[in-house]
């Protein structure tokens, strides 16, 4: 459980349970990242691993919160987005026109987005990862979703939802989506990067039929972008690169 947040250090005080034939129960300081300081809060249950530094102190890295009815919620809705995805059989996809499936996954703020948060608006959703060094992909990718986001607010879309869902839900915890998110100066009140089980991710990403290939050093993958109605009907769809913010903009103002 954390006990204590220090931002300047960018350390948490933890007490831990043991760790057999290491390390008896007791409260430590650990050093974290940047976005852990931000996403962690004293009083938050959390699972990580511990690794020690060249200089012998120890880091927390990889760390989650732990939500027993959040979990139970997470596990509840994602069943049925699975058998959504399995009922489209293999090599199929959600098209245009078809329904948006539930689904329940964590946000860069380490609270639970489930299918309340997205009901009656329209939400803009793509595939992503932080890792991800092909300038033309990710990076791009959400440098549109953020010029989209800017030209929503301008256009006084107020109830039009943004999210990104991580290729790589090993790697990134909601820290590190945290962190990727501030680097982009993004706006999180309506602009969530989710991650979560593999199982669950790994069903949103067969329900767009993407290419997903993890190498171990990288993930090879195609991509796509969608525009969601207040319906969860999709509305527009693209595969492309060189996806038009103005033209998904123009199809938002008319939902």
């Amino acid at each position: 459980m954390v006990q204590a947040v220090d931002s300047e250090k960018v350390e948490m005080t933890v007490a831990h349970e043991e760790i057999p034939g290491f390390m008896q129960a007791m409260t430590m300081v650990f050093r974290v990242s940047a976005g852990d300081v931000k996403t962690f809060k004293e009083g938050d249950q959390i699972k990580a691993r511990m690794v020690r530094d060249e200089d012998g102190g120890f880091r927390l890295i990889k760390i989650w919160k732990i939500d027993d009815e959040a979990a139970a919620t997470m596990r509840r809705v994602n069943k049925r987005l699975a058998k959504t995805v399995d009922d489209l059989g293999s090599g199929y996809y959600l098209a245009e026109g078809d329904a948006f499936p539930e689904f329940a996954l964590v946000d860069q703020y380490g609270e639970t987005v489930t299918p309340t948060r997205y009901e009656g608006k329209p939400f803009m959703l793509n595939y992503i990862f932080t890792r991800c060094t092909d300038a033309e992909m990710c990076p791009l990718s959400t440098s549109k979703m953020a010029t989209m986001q800017r030209l929503a607010k301008e256009a006084g879309l107020e109830d039009l939802e943004f999210i990104s869902v991580t290729l790589d839900p090993k790697y990134d915890t909601p820290s590190v989506l945290r962190t990727f998110a501030d680097a982009y100066g993004i706006d999180g009140e309506n602009f969530r990067f989710v991650t979560g089980e593999r199982a669950a991710v790994r069903q949103l990403i067969k329900s767009m039929a993407l290419t997903h290939i993890d190498t171990g050093e990288d993930i090879v993958h195609s991509l796509a972008t969608v525009l969601v109605g207040r319906d969860r009907k999709i509305v527009m769809r693209s595969v492309k690169k060189a996806w038009d913010p103005m033209a998904f903009l123009e199809a938002a103002k008319a939902l």
